[in-house]
């Protein structure tokens, strides 16, 4: 009764990632309590000996590892154990754990200030950080508002395009992910786990439009079409603030978008006198190989979101407009506590500083490149579980064919490479593993992720069909090729 996703997590063989401990040496009743908070709250169970924490259960973690120190794109438990995290915080560790600059900034910044608060004066520290932006912003974007999180920051856009458009009604799209607060959870459809057993009545004025996910069956044409269906049946255009997109699908599957959309849904906004908002938390700040996603595309929003990778790891999300737009809201109703933290923002300005002294995106350019490659290069007994790679820089998924490994089997995936001391995270509702190593990453250590995600995957599939009583297919086989054909 205790098995989570197919597995009887640490019961059968004592704890993955601590091949020492067992049953026998954590105590029964507490551990079964854990398990089955864990299966009614969350439906999941991290890889790992599960710990004994007073946190919300309701926190879904990949893996109950306790790290104790991160360093470049490794990080360290408290018994040295080590792992090479291809999450890097969700793509926030952008310059790795403890960049040596970044860590200078910050010692240095909270010995000068620690929190000059934006309602009370100015920051120095934020008004530097807007000149160093500044060369970097889509044409236009010169008027900024900071905060601390993604979500905020959504929120903060949001209401920003309300208030310029006088009008209430936002679209998005279905896969999209924004935050989990409740303004943020109405634009949000990736997964209705986000919003608990009741998030209560949420902020009305949604409507969706279909995302293009080419390779499940959605073409640029048919989500252009939605948007002009949604005018007939859910909202008339003279209703609607803005659009709000991922420019690279995050949560729904890391699914790249074609140019043809985007620069068609640019067109759709201006015709019809909408903003467009992109949410660029998880894409942008030069995760994709630029320095913000929608240059891939050769469009300009009207307003950008930014956060994640923005600091380094540290607390700060970032909205920018055109002036004539943040010029329209009444003063007072943009603000925060904590928004602009003066050693976030230092973090900010040492993380340019890296990318500058470093070349990092084109590093990101040429590390992506080699994951995808490697990837895509993979031998038969993993390469015959995958149905696509995809990705910008480093920003990469990798989906499988669920008719053929069936469900379950990216989180399965996962937890050989946790085995293996690679931390990967799955993404999106169709098999998918996402890949999102620090900007930083090196050559070494791209061959080092290829090598495990291919062990991974051939190890699941391989279990997969003992399960089932079948043998791999000969490449080369009547089997072989039926199986890849369907891919």
């Amino acid at each position: 009764g205790l098995e989570v996703c197919g597995r009887a997590a640490d019961v059968r063989n004592g704890g993955r990632g601590s091949p020492q401990a067992g049953v026998a040496h954590l105590p029964s009743p507490d551990l079964a309590a854990m398990k089955a908070a864990r299966v009614f709250t969350r439906r999941f169970a991290g890889w790992g000996t599960p710990q004994q924490t007073k946190l919300f259960p309701a926190i879904k973690r990949h893996a109950e590892l306790v790290i104790e120190k991160g360093v470049g794109s490794e990080v360290f438990t408290a018994e040295g154990k080590r792992y090479l995290d291809a999450t890097s915080g969700i793509g926030v560790l952008s310059t790795g754990h403890c960049h040596p600059t970044v860590v200078k900034a910050v010692q240095e910044q909270a010995a000068k200030a620690t929190h000059v608060q934006m309602s009370c004066y100015y920051s120095s520290e934020v008004l530097k950080l807007i000149d160093r932006l500044q060369p970097h912003m889509p044409k236009g974007l010169e008027s900024f508002f900071f905060t601390n999180s993604g979500a905020e920051a959504v929120e903060g856009a949001l209401k920003l395009a309300r208030h310029a458009k006088k009008r209430d009604t936002v679209v998005a799209f279905l896969g999209g992910y924004h935050g989990r607060t409740s303004g943020t959870l109405a634009v949000t459809s990736s997964s209705s786990g986000y919003r608990g057993e009741r998030a209560g009545p949420l902020p009305a004025g949604t409507v969706f439009a279909r995302y293009p996910y080419e390779h499940a069956g959605v073409s640029a044409e048919e989500a252009l079409a939605s948007l002009d269906l949604l005018l007939l049946q859910q909202a008339k255009a003279s209703e609607i603030a803005a659009v709000i997109i991922e420019p690279v699908l995050g949560e729904g599957g890391y699914v790249v978008p074609p140019t043809r959309f985007m620069y068609g849904l640019r067109e759709w906004c201006t015709k019809n006198d909408i903003l467009l908002i992109a949410d660029e938390v998880q894409c942008g700040f030069g995760r994709t190989g630029k320095q913000w996603a929608v240059e891939h595309f050769g469009i300009v929003p009207d307003i950008l979101v930014s956060a994640k990778g923005i600091a380094s790891g540290y607390p700060l999300s970032m909205v920018a407009t055109r002036p004539e737009l943040s010029a329209a809201q009444q003063v007072g109703c943009m603000g925060g506590t904590y928004g602009g933290n003066a050693v976030a923002v230092a973090a900010a300005m040492a993380t340019l500083d890296v990318f500058e002294q470093e070349k990092v995106l084109e590093n990101v350019r040429q590390r992506g490149d080699q994951l995808v490659t490697g990837l895509r290069q993979m031998g038969s007994a993993a390469n015959i579980a995958v149905s696509d790679v995809r990705g910008l820089g480093l920003m990469v998924g990798c989906e499988f064919d669920a008719a053929i490994v069936g469900k379950g089997f990216a989180h399965a995936v996962t937890g050989e490479a946790f085995d293996r001391g690679v931390l990967v995270l799955p993404t999106g509702h169709r098999e998918t593993i996402r890949i999102i190593p620090a900007l930083t990453v090196t050559a070494a250590e791209i061959d080092e992720l290829i090598h495990v995600v291919e062990e991974s995957i051939a190890a699941t599939y391989a279990k997969r069909l003992a399960e089932r009583g079948e043998s791999f297919p000969s490449e080369g086989s009547v089997g072989y090729s039926m199986t890849k054909a369907s891919v």
